[in-house]
């Protein structure tokens, strides 16, 4: 359970960074850790708007590289999980913003890299 509980907070630790960083470049926060019931299981760690688009942001975390690098933790799987939950938050909450994307923020120790557009969102 303690591993558990360290990963949720290194996980939350980095999602904080990255919100930070996305803000200061003119991000505008809509929702964090969204989740949905129904459907696939996972979870959309930032949702953000920047300019007329609404962006689903991926964030990984890791301290180290000794057990690899975060880039290598978003997969095809990871990325579809992440395009199915996107797509749920469209039909579900009905945004304003007709185009979207989505982004991975990956942080190494407190280096901090910002992938933009790394799935196609057909909409």
């Amino acid at each position: 359970m303690k591993i558990k509980t360290e990963n949720f907070n290194k996980g939350r630790y980095g999602e904080q960074m990255a919100l930070e960083y996305l803000t200061k470049k003119g991000y505008e926060l809509i929702d964090q850790n969204y989740s949905t019931e129904m459907g696939p299981k996972g979870e959309l760690d930032l949702i953000m708007r920047d300019g007329d688009r609404l962006v689903f942001i991926e964030v990984k975390y890791k301290y180290n590289d000794r057990l690899g690098v975060p880039e290598e933790m978003i997969g095809k799987s990871k990325l579809a999980q992440v395009k199915r939950i996107a797509q749920i938050y469209v039909v579900l909450e009905k945004p304003k913003e007709e185009k979207f994307r989505i982004d991975a923020v990956c942080i190494l120790g407190d280096k901090l890299k910002h992938y933009e557009n790394i799935g196609q969102m057909a909409y």
